[in-house]
């Protein structure tokens, strides 16, 4: 009897060992795919640009971002509401692409913003040529998120980003 007992913890421990490794391994297969942008991007490629996981967080962090900035204004809030809602269509391949071309970065901006074509132009020209946004451009392009945060810390933390935005605003 006691024998059988121990067999049976044997058999039930054994496979709860199994269990938890494969689900360890399935984990960090996510993980690994979710935050390492290389594998990132290559499932973005393979999905045929659909938005990955990792995608979906960044837009919902940058959506929030967005929504963040309302006011109360009726007119002010209705262009977040356009812009957040535009940015939910747009997949991230768009923006990437976007990133090393400034003439389907102003349609971009302008399709995702409640700027002018004139204003969207006048933003990615500044962006393009000023080599402050290279990095950032970069960033984007490439699909590194955690790059893109950090850049757009510093160009925030420096101004670079308020003066972008007045020097639109005066457009």
């Amino acid at each position: 009897m006691r024998l059988l007992r121990q067999e049976r913890y044997h058999k039930k421990s054994h496979k709860k060992a199994i269990w938890i490794t494969l689900a360890t391994i399935v984990v960090l297969i996510v993980l690994g795919i979710v935050f390492f942008f290389p594998l990132n991007n290559t499932v973005r490629t393979i999905s045929g640009g659909g938005d990955t996981p990792s995608d979906k967080i960044v837009k919902n962090e940058l959506i929030k971002k967005v929504d963040s900035t309302r006011n109360g204004d009726l007119k002010h809030d209705q262009k977040i509401d356009k812009a957040t809602k535009a940015l939910r269509k747009t997949k991230m391949s768009d923006i990437i692409q976007a990133a090393n071309n400034q003439k389907k970065a102003a349609s971009l901006l302008q399709k995702n913003s409640a700027l002018t074509s004139s204003q969207a132009n006048a933003a990615t020209k500044t962006i393009f040529s000023n080599s402050k946004y290279n990095g950032l451009r970069q960033s984007v392009s490439k699909g590194n998120w955690y790059s893109v945060f950090k850049q757009y810390k510093d160009l925030s933390n420096d101004g670079s980003l308020t003066k972008l935005k007045n020097s639109i605003s005066n457009k």
